[in-house]
Formats: C-alpha cells, sequence, structure tokens
C-alpha cells in the first residue's frame, strides 16, 4: 500500500503514548489525563484600560521593564506580549524558534506523519514559515481572544481537519500541540541558557504572561471528532514553573522508544527538510553551511541524535554560541527600541505574494552566488594581471642589466 492508504487504515491508537508514569507538567492526574481534564481558563477580564505605551519620544534607555512593571500578567497577558514581542522580536529570532520546535514536535509518531503527509514543508517551505509567522504575530498582535485570532485559528482547524482525514488520530493529543506555543515562549530563555548569556532569568511580568497568553491561544485549538473535539488549552501549565518543565519534559521523552523505524525515518526527512528551508532563507549559497551549524547547535543533543541530523562541528558550534551570546549581551546593554520593528515588518510582508516566495528565494540565492562567483573570479583576474606584469617588468629589469653588462 502507498503512504496514503497506510495512513487511513492505521488504527487511532497507534499515534498514543504511554505517559502514565510520566504525565506532563500541569496534569495532576491520570484520571485527569485521560477522561476530567482541567479546562482553560475563559478570557480575562478588563480590570481598567490598559496603559499606553509611553510617547516614542519617551522611550528612553531600558524602558520596556519599567513599562511591563506597570502591567497586570492575570488581565493585560495580551499587551504584556505584544510589547515584548513587538518592540524586542525579528522574524529571525522567529525562525530560530519556529523550525528548532518544528523538530520537537515531528519527534513523535503523530507530528512525523501529520508533517510529512502534507508535503508543504519540502515544496513550499519558506511559504508555510511566512504564514506560521503571520498567524503567530495575529495572536500577538490584536489578542488572544481577539476576532482576529479566533478566526485565523478556525482556519488553522480546517487545515488539520484536512490532515486527520487522511491520517486519523493525528490530532487526538493536546499536549503535543500545547508544544508548539510552549516552544515559542520559552524559546529566548532557553537560548539565553545555552549560550550562557550574561541575563538569563526572564521579567517576572512576562514569565507570569506567557502562560496565561499561551493557554488562551491553545483554547481555540480543537482535537478529532473521534476525540471529543476537545480544546487543545486542556490541562495546559498554569504557571511559569510548570512551562519550564513541560518544555523539559517533552525534550527528555524516550522517543527512541516511543517511534518505529518508519516514524524515525520521516522525522529525518522532515528534520533535513527544516534545517535546509532555515539555512536557504537566511543566508547566501556560500553562507548555507554556516546556518545549518546555527541550527543544529540550537538543536538539543538528544532531539539530533533522534531526528538524525548529525551534530554540528565542535569548533564552529563555540562560535555560534559566542556570536549568539554578543548579540544578546549587546541587545541587554544597549537602549531599548524606541519603534515596534517587528509590527512593521510583519504589517509589510502581509502584503507579499506568498505563493512566490519559495522561487524567488531561490532565484535571490541564484543572483547572490553569481555575483559573489563574478567577484571572487574578478579579484583572481586582478591577482593574476599583477602577478603578470610584475614578472615582466623584473623580466626587462634583468634584460636591460644584462645589456648594460655585454655593453
Amino acid at each position: 500500500m502507498d503512504e496514503k492508504s497506510v495512513l487511513r487504515n492505521r488504527a487511532r491508537s497507534f499515534y498514543k503514548l504511554d505517559l502514565t508514569n510520566n504525565l506532563p507538567p500541569g496534569t495532576d492526574s491520570i484520571s485527569q489525563f485521560e477522561a476530567h481534564p482541567r479546562q482553560p481558563r475563559p478570557p480575562a477580564e478588563p480590570k481598567r484600560p490598559v496603559p499606553e505605551w509611553p510617547p516614542e519620544a519617551d522611550r528612553k534607555g531600558k524602558w520596556i521593564s519599567a513599562y511591563l512593571d506597570q502591567l497586570d500578567p492575570e488581565t493585560e497577558y495580551d499587551r504584556i506580549i505584544q510589547t515584548s514581542t513587538f518592540f524586542t522580536g525579528s522574524s529571525f529570532a522567529i525562525a530560530m524558534g519556529y523550525t528548532s520546535t518544528l523538530i520537537l514536535l515531528t519527534q513523535t509518531p503523530a507530528g512525523a506523519s501529520a508533517v510529512h503527509s502534507t508535503g508543504k514543508l519540502f515544496r513550499r517551505g519558506h511559504q508555510r514559515f511566512y504564514e506560521t509567522q503571520d498567524r503567530l504575530l495575529d495572536w500577538m498582535w490584536y489578542g488572544s481572544a481577539s476576532p482576529q485570532a479566533v478566526e485565523g485559528i478556525e482556519r488553522v482547524n480546517r487545515i488539520h481537519a484536512g490532515v486527520w482525514k487522511n491520517a486519523p488520530g493525528t490530532f487526538s493529543h493536546p499536549w503535543e500541540g500545547q508544544m508548539s506555543l510552549i516552544g515559542s515562549a520559552y524559546f529566548e530563555t532557553y537560548l539565553r541558557d545555552l549560550v550562557g548569556a550574561r541575563v538569563r532569568d526572564i521579567h517576572p511580568k512576562l514569565a507570569a504572561a506567557w502562560p496565561a497568553w499561551a493557554e488562551r491561544v491553545c483554547a481555540h485549538f480543537r482535537s478529532e471528532p473521534e476525540d471529543g473535539s476537545r480544546s487543545f488549552g486542556v490541562n495546559f501549565p498554569r504557571d511559569w514553573k510548570e512551562l519550564e518543565a513541560f518544555h523539559k519534559w517533552y525534550r527528555e521523552l524516550p522517543f527512541d522508544r516511543y517511534t518505529s523505524e518508519e516514524e524515525r525515518v520521516k522525522g529525518a526527512v522532515i528534520s533535513k527538510g527544516v534545517v535546509d528551508q532555515f539555512a536557504e532563507l537566511w543566508f547566501p549559497r556560500y553562507l548555507q553551511w554556516f546556518g545549518r551549524q546555527l541550527f543544529l547547535t540550537i538543536v538539543p543533543p538528544k532531539v539530533r541524535e533522534q531526528q538524525r541530523t548529525g551534530h554540528p562541528n565542535p569548533l564552529v558550534s563555540k562560535l555560534v554560541k559566542l556570536f549568539l551570546k554578543i548579540q544578546l549581551d549587546l541587545a541587554d546593554i544597549m537602549p531599548d527600541p524606541a519603534r515596534p520593528i517587528l509590527r512593521d515588518e510583519y504589517h509589510k510582508i502581509k502584503s507579499w505574494e506568498w505563493y512566490k516566495i519559495d522561487a524567488q528565494v531561490v532565484e535571490k540565492r541564484r543572483k547572490q552566488a553569481s555575483l559573489i562567483r563574478n567577484l571572487l573570479l574578478g579579484v583572481l583576474l586582478i591577482l593574476i594581471a599583477i602577478v603578470l606584469m610584475r614578472g615582466w617588468a623584473v623580466g626587462g629589469i634583468e634584460v636591460e642589466a644584462l645589456n648594460v653588462e655585454n655593453e
């Protein structure tokens, strides 16, 4: 049978992992995990008008931290996430978080089968990234309970429905879906620990806001009808401590015992596609090797083993960590941005013709490679010309000297 037939006829239980003795943080009992889940919290009722950002002229020094100190993470979590993301974030940082989390997610049989079956990662990987980024930033800009978030997530639910019709059982486990948002929330903290950044502690208001925001977003996602169309927000980590523990718990799951060779091969193929997509999108052709080394450096070793990505060169890995540490430390020292730079980029990207992005990236990298090749060829020809001219000049001097001696 072909892959589609195998997926359609596979028992849903194939994708269920036995977590009886290793429940995800946020889940208090096996009863809560299986039959009586804790439901996600509803959107918080505002207690006051949300404080506005300071006028741009007054946004000096480390103003973001002072502004966050004014906010209530129990009711103003949307504003906290919006401020932190759009003033300090970038598409490149989102790409690192997105790609490294995708590799984590596709370690499970369900994740590997779902992503592999659509094939979009391999056909339109760059479009897939920008679409995912756009949805995520919609939820962050407009808020977790906004019409834009609700409508956008409902479109994602319909996309997922198309997948689970062809691969029943791949969207039946809320904890797997939760990792996509937990990975985004925890990525910077993970990265700071990995590279040994000077500042590793997250702002306390941001730490409180992340689980509150992500739980409300997850609440809009639904599992398959055969699974009761459960909310993906059930048993979500209730605070930063549980969210951090969930991320570590997921990274350390024994996926080598949970997956067959078929799923491991799919995971490896997906991971290679993810690494290649990241390197091609963000680095010129002659530097894509460095992009791959950077990416492999931020992926945990255990995950690299499971997904068969290989490991980064030890020396290059140290240089990557040093480079990232310097970037983070400089950002911590420098004044906070006065403008939400990511907001401007986010709105600009919305106007792009996304279906053309993959072809445009390939063409851009081809032109860059051609330009670099021509420049190097030009430099080489100039050096050859200099050497030849110098040789002729030296030869002429020697001939002239010989003629003088003969006279």
